[in-house]
């Protein structure tokens, strides 16, 4: 043991050492010192300058290869590709998901919609081409009722939350088993809730409002109330209602739940809880009618078709072993619902009527077949009421209403509720001081306010605020590696953050002696702990690697801070304790926290080193013929590649050729790695972003083809070991087509990249034909490639 913590102090003094140098980088640009987080005064010019940085795009998102990348771009065109770099921002602009009704999209208050009226708002013609049919309800539904619906029987199970009556399903059983899928799947990743206090928060839920408490029923027993159930009403003295009913000879009152921030966090966690539940791949909206089924219901400033002649579904030619799906052909990519069952829906869809006459009553919606719907829609009525809230508990509903948007794949909707979170959150940590006044020297005016250094989470308050602090700025910056949508701000201060529970800052594991964490909530935060490094480590790449942060430094400077980067991560991972060691032969772990950090680490290895296999496709065969880096840098379409690129790549020329060429081996390993770090978690991936873990995986496919279509670097990718998980990632990108229509598109190039690289294989159903996975991939784990 001595030993162990004699190698553990060596290696924290040298990550401290490379990080103390990489510190020294950042602070020569830091900003001039601010009161607070909330309250600063900047200079006019500076102030100008970030915000035109804000405005520039990253450029470390998959499909800015695209335009970066001129490997990527021939192998593309041969493939018979024609895609734009903003076709992620077009296919996610397919407006919001409607909670009480079918279909999503965007009503402008105007009566838009494909058959509608048309709006003033917009240029195009495409007001009455067809006509719409209009439920009673409207597009957007009226709400739950206030009554429950006897005469509405539904005999198929409800994923959404409901029982056969339309009311909830709030049973002890019901409500139990959905707590714990949610502290099983997603508080182990992220615990900003309480464990003792949410427990408690739902057993004073179930006791008021639990229709079960007196008698428990089955897990989703959802035919408990017979048709003999009859409701009667009963006036309280204060006016309110109460219902009670009859079931077997007992009785129960419900009365309606009070719409305060503790039940709107009870009700997001249901909706995890029960989205967690659902192992098969989660299916896409309900076309709000047959008719438009594959029309567009999104927000197109432009065009008056079919989403078949937008621009994102002009770019791919179907191919011609998938023009089975033709979801990009004939269909919007940003709709590919799973429709019901035929015998659930009539919908008279040649007649001219706008009623909804031919449609039952019990026509499945969006809250009926998407798991947890009906209780994050419960949610959204307490949401609209404490949507301007800034206290804690505010910042967790909005956080967990990001969760269950990010798991639908809806990234912008997600987003819009982590941003909100981050401005709550800012609020706090003003209010309360909790900033960290170590880690910036340079920021003397706040260290002169703070009056204690080590002692500022003085409760169980504090530590809650900075662990919704660290989750909101994972979440966040997860979104913006992606994708460039508004920011809550939180990043520019991500460096004052205070770490949470107490946690050592040292980047070595010297305060976590892991013998003594016998507690589940410190192996937890053992492995939260770990997360936070690799992202704070991950936007500091971002910084210096991606953006401008280097680009006035001397080249000698940029080369350390290269080598630094990627020696830090060696290194951390070195130091990390027994349980949480990997080998690079190692199968795919089962349990989701380690299978995450190692996803997260072979993340930013890939990130750190691509620079160099960029160089190395890009740059290097010209340099041979002693061309000037600044002459050959240039992007698909002939310009030059950005200052601070070319920068780098100047920086990296005086590495050497062989260090040049290490790294990119590293990069194409990293790749590798990183896209089957998950695959051994049993059942349906649960991810607080799918989005961005499937966008990521498709990058990690287009460098290694683009890699392995390079004649002069094709022997850094191993064929076999290539093609193994180009057609897993196909698989697993056509499993999340129906909710994403980023990964339809993706997977659709995968599919023509495969056909160029490897022509038909020998069995092409596994690829191109089968609506879902074959059964080899989609068993009993997510993926089970051997690698």
């Amino acid at each position: 043991m001595e030993a162990h913590a004699t190698g553990l102090s060596a290696l924290n003094s040298k990550v401290e050492g490379l990080d103390h140098r990489l510190r020294q980088l950042e602070q020569a640009r830091l900003p001039a010192p601010q009161m607070s987080i909330m309250e600063s005064e900047p200079n006019p010019h500076d102030e100008a300058l970030r915000r035109k940085s804000q405005l520039k795009d990253h450029r470390t998102a998959p499909h800015k290869l695209l335009l970066l990348w001129p490997s990527v771009s021939t192998l593309l065109r041969a493939a018979d590709v024609n895609l734009n770099e903003g076709y992620v921002m077009e296919a996610e602009d397919r407006g919001i998901l409607r909670l009480y009704t079918r279909g999503e999209g965007i009503d402008e208050h105007d009566g838009t919609q494909p058959g509608g009226p048309a709006s003033p708002a917009r240029s195009d013609e495409s007001g009455g081409e067809v006509l719409a049919l209009t439920p009673p309800e409207g597009l957007w539904g009226c709400g739950f009722p206030q009554t429950p619906q006897s005469e509405l029987r539904r005999s198929e199970p409800s994923w959404g939350g409901l029982k056969p009556d339309n009311t909830l399903d709030l049973d002890v059983s019901t409500i139990n088993a959905l707590y714990d899928s949610y502290m099983r799947c997603v508080h182990v990743m992220h615990p900003f809730l309480d464990k003792s206090r949410l427990r408690k928060l739902f057993d004073g839920f179930i006791k008021r409002y639990s229709p079960g408490q007196q008698k428990l029923r089955s897990t989703f027993a959802v035919g408990t109330n017979s048709d003999g159930e009859r409701p009667f009403k009963r006036q309280r003295s204060n006016g309110s209602t109460v219902m009670t009913y009859a079931a077997g000879g007992e009785s129960f009152r419900s009365q309606p739940t009070e719409r305060s921030p503790g039940n709107g966090i009870v009700y997001l966690v249901l909706a995890m809880g029960k989205i967690c539940m659902h192992k098969d791949p989660l299916p896409g909206v309900v076309p709000d009618n047959r008719l438009n089924a594959n029309s567009v219901v999104t927000h197109h400033m432009s065009g008056n078709g079919p989403i078949g002649s937008s621009p994102v579904a002009r770019s791919i030619k179907p191919s011609p072993m998938s023009s089975g799906d033709a979801f990009l052909a004939n269909s919007t990519p940003a709709t590919q619902p799973t429709p019901p069952a035929e015998g659930t829906m009539s919908y008279q869809s040649r007649s001219r009527r706008t009623s909804w006459d031919g449609v039952p009553a019990a026509a499945s919606r969006n809250l009926d077949v998407i798991p947890g719907l009906a209780y994050f829609a419960k949610a959204c009525e307490i949401l609209g009421d404490q949507v301007d809230g800034n206290d804690l508990v505010h910042a967790q509903m909005f956080l967990l209403a990001g969760l269950y948007k990010g798991q639908l794949a809806r990234v912008k909707e997600s987003m819009s509720w982590i941003t909100m979170a981050g401005r709550a959150i800012s609020n706090l940590l003003d209010r309360y001081k909790l900033y960290n006044d170590e880690y910036w020297s340079a920021y003397g005016d706040v260290r002169r306010q703070l009056e204690k250094s080590n002692s500022l989470i003085k409760d169980k308050r504090s530590d809650l605020i900075v662990l919704a602090s660290w989750t909101c700025l994972q979440l966040e910056s997860d979104i913006l590696a992606e994708l460039r949508l508004p920011a809550s701000g939180i990043q520019n201060v991500e460096n004052m953050l205070l770490l949470p529970h107490n946690v050592s800052e040292e980047e070595s594991y010297d305060g976590l002696d892991q013998k003594a964490q016998k507690d589940e909530y410190d192996n937890i935060m053992l492995f939260y702990n770990a997360q936070m490094f690799l992202r704070k480590r991950l936007n500091l790449i971002h910084r210096e690697m991606y953006g401008e942060d280097s680009l006035n430094e001397p080249l000698e400077t940029v080369r350390e801070m290269l080598r630094g980067h990627e020696s830090i991560l060696y290194a951390w991972r070195q130091g990390l304790p027994d349980k949480m060691l990997w080998n690079d032969g190692d199968d795919p772990p089962r349990d989701i926290l380690n299978a995450r950090l190692r996803a997260k680490y072979w993340g930013a290895r890939y990130v750190v080193n691509r620079p160099f296999l960029d160089y190395a496709l890009h740059i290097l065969p010209h340099t041979e013929d002693n061309k000037a880096v600044a002459d050959v840098a240039k992007d698909v379409h002939g310009n030059p590649r950005d200052k601070a690129e070319i920068h780098m790549f100047e920086a990296i020329e005086g590495m050497g050729h062989s260090a040049i060429w290490q790294a990119a081996k590293r990069c194409i390993d990293a790749a590798m790695y990183s896209t089957v770090a998950l695959d051994g978690v049993p059942d349906r991936l649960i991810m607080t972003n799918i989005h961005g873990t499937a966008h990521a995986q498709f990058g990690n496919m287009l460098v290694l083809s683009a890699t392995y279509y390079s004649n002069a670097l094709r022997s850094l990718v191993d064929p076999d070991r290539f093609r193994r998980l180009l057609e897993r990632t196909i698989g697993f990108l056509r499993k999340l087509s129906p909710i994403s229509p980023t990964c339809a598109i993706d997977c659709s190039i995968l599919e023509k990249i495969h056909k160029k690289i490897f022509g038909l294989p020998s069995d092409t159903k596994h690829v191109y034909h089968n609506e879902g996975v074959t059964e080899a991939q989609s068993a009993t784990h997510s993926f089970n490639i051997r690698t």
